[in-house]
């Protein structure tokens, strides 16, 4: 592969000083100077969303930096509702303490390892991508159901396994209630994959993205109180979190 490159790059070098590219089938692409794409991500862990501006260093280097807003769940997560209320109660996760999602701001690179040879032919490009990932651990509420003299009623708590029984929940709370206790934990990660451009017009971007990320979450010299993010209980937590994403991607291209 690294041949390969070398040798399309000597080819290509000569038409790129001209500012724009030929082929056999007498197709010119203009290089740009900028781009700027947005997607959805989907990988084994959750979904997310992505951003990215990168910046033509020629016709087949890019550099720039992403944003990530993405989901991981614990593998051990399963969803089911309330054997006691299965018509009415929301779906919840039976000892799930927090929810992780990460924000990642990250500078990368974008290089076309196949180019496009005509329109409507694609074209191959090898992502790599590096950065800070904030996790953000969301406490998890519950709807908890209460006998009291007065009546049954329902009760909205922060889950705690040691004092809310699975026959007590009724349901998940709303997402964004009691997300001002939400913590944070600074970490780290890298992507790396492989994009398919297929888009008819040179100037558009529309792309199929496959590849991995890694997230870390160190414990940074005893900082934090747990080593590993607290989020099933009584399970194996992690600090480290493998993905397997496919993204899509859309944008465009100017000077």
């Amino acid at each position: 592969m690294g041949k390969l490159r070398f040798i399309m790059a000597i080819v290509c070098l000569p038409m790129l000083l001209h500012g724009q590219l030929t082929t056999e089938a007498d197709w010119k692409r203009q290089v740009y100077d900028r781009e700027f794409t947005g997607g959805i991500i989907f990988h084994n862990r959750g979904y997310g969303i992505n951003f990215r501006n990168l910046y033509f260093n020629d016709g087949f280097d890019k550099w720039g930096m992403e944003f990530d807003l993405a989901m991981i769940r614990h593998p051990k997560e399963i969803k089911f509702p309330s054997p006691y209320f299965y018509n009415s109660s929301r779906s919840f996760v039976y000892g799930k303490l927090n929810g992780l999602f990460t924000l990642r701001t990250g500078y990368g690179r974008d290089k076309v390892l196949i180019d496009k040879t005509d329109q409507g032919s694609i074209s191959i490009s090898w992502i790599t991508f590096g950065g800070l990932s904030l996790g953000f651990l969301k406490p998890v509420y519950l709807d908890i159901f209460k006998e009291t003299p007065q009546g049954d009623l329902l009760s909205t708590e922060r889950y705690n396994p040691e004092v809310h029984d699975y026959t007590d929940i009724f349901g998940q709370a709303p997402f964004f209630t009691g997300i001002e206790n939400s913590s944070i934990r600074a970490g780290i990660y890298f992507k790396t994959g492989f994009a398919f451009d297929y888009n008819w017009s040179d100037k558009k971007v529309t792309t199929l993205e496959i590849g991995a990320i890694v997230d870390y979450f160190p414990q940074w010299f005893g900082l934090y109180k747990d080593v590993d993010l607290p989020i099933m209980y009584n399970s194996k937590n992690y600090n480290t979190w493998l993905q397997f994403y496919v993204s899509a991607n859309f944008g465009s291209k100017w000077n």
